[in-house]
């Protein structure tokens, strides 16, 4: 498609030559095009596809044009450009002028050589490049399209917690309720210790969760029973508390085989 010199700008293959009303062109909008180019080259190979010019026959005059109106923006704008650009424009404007040069009877085949050839496999080589690269960026990357599975220890996982069904709740907190009269019965500070008023979860699981870690091994639920509770509020409040611990994970379950019967005890997790 040819593009008159006039024209400010293509849209689907549609030549304007005039800036459209309302159209707000940012100041810093040259100064972003050209900071996504790496080079001359790379600004060059732009230029050819958005023209949709052929690599292999390249319309030098135009792309000159083209090339060098950039820059001149550039410079009006007091952009800094690298003396690469300077240099390519040098090379376009030399290649322009020998395609203009009639051919010499006596010159040589080397001589005969089209001077865009290697102008257009410097692009062709840019363009594969930049292909390649492409290809190598839409492979899966770690951390981007997926995540390596971690060989984890078991020892390092956290125990498990016990799925207790509703019987062995019960039986817990009969178990409770007896052991908790029959030590209030043999304890001689029964009647004398005093109570709190008020009883709070968060104050059980305090005290559930310092004695746990004070002791020097698993102790049972009706060990951590205040001496001489007797009361259902309280044995209610410690299983609670005991049962909260255990959910946070801040207390072990583990179930004790040393006697007959077995016991549920609670440990502290280090």
């Amino acid at each position: 498609m040819s593009i008159p010199a006039s024209a400010v700008a293509t849209v689907d293959q549609r030549v304007e030559v005039e800036i459209p009303e309302g159209l707000y062109i940012p100041p810093d909008a040259l100064e972003l095009i050209l900071d996504r180019f790496a080079g001359p080259l790379d600004l060059l190979l732009w230029l050819i596809r958005r023209n949709r010019m052929d690599i292999r026959d390249i319309p030098v005059a135009e792309v000159t044009r083209q090339y060098l109106a950039y820059l001149e923006e550039a410079q009006r704008r007091n952009l800094p450009l690298a003396a690469d650009y300077l240099l390519m424009a040098a090379w376009l404007v030399e290649i322009k002028a020998r395609l203009l040069l009639p051919a010499l009877p006596s010159s040589t085949q080397a001589e005969d050589l089209d001077p865009r050839e290697e102008l257009a496999q410097r692009l062709q080589s840019l363009a594969q490049i930049q292909a390649e690269a492409r290809a190598l960026t839409d492979l899966p990357q770690e951390g981007r399209d997926f995540w390596l599975a971690q060989n984890l220890d078991v020892a390092d996982l956290p125990p498990p917690i016990p799925i207790l069904s509703l019987e062995q709740l019960c039986r817990c907190w009969a178990d409770l309720q007896t052991r908790g009269a029959t030590r209030a019965g043999r304890t001689e500070l029964a009647a004398a210790t005093p109570r709190p008023p008020r009883w709070s979860l968060r104050q059980r699981m305090l005290e559930v969760l310092q004695r746990c870690r004070s002791a020097l091994r698993p102790l049972t639920l009706a060990e951590l029973l205040p001496d001489g509770a007797a009361d259902p509020m309280v044995v209610g409040l410690s299983l609670l508390a005991v049962l909260e611990l255990l959910r946070q994970r801040a207390l072990r379950l583990l179930w004790d085989t040393g006697d007959e019967t077995g016991a549920w005890m609670v440990s502290g997790v280090e």
